[in-house]
């Protein structure tokens, strides 16, 4: 049911590769950086992660290192941000 254009195997070779190691908003830092000289489209946050859920349940990519899910939490719950 993808609505936009599907992902290339050089983009799913770059997830495969930093999705266990780098939170989603990394991983779109990355993407942003380096899409114009890999050809790729402009994507989204959440079309990442989707993308990345679907190659774990495909069980291409394992679950994220405690380290990496540490960083996730605290990129969202910033100390005094209550």
């Amino acid at each position: 049911m993808g609505r936009g254009i599907g992902f290339t195997h050089s983009e799913d070779e770059f997830l495969l590769s930093n999705a266990e190691i780098k939170t989603a908003h990394e991983l779109w830092d990355l993407h942003q950086e380096i899409r114009r000289d890999m050809v790729w489209p402009n994507r989204s946050r959440k079309s990442l992660a989707r993308r990345v859920e679907r190659l774990r349940e495909e069980g291409k990519v394992s679950t994220r290192s405690e380290e990496t899910r540490r960083k996730a939490y605290y990129g969202r719950h910033k100390p005094g941000s209550d």
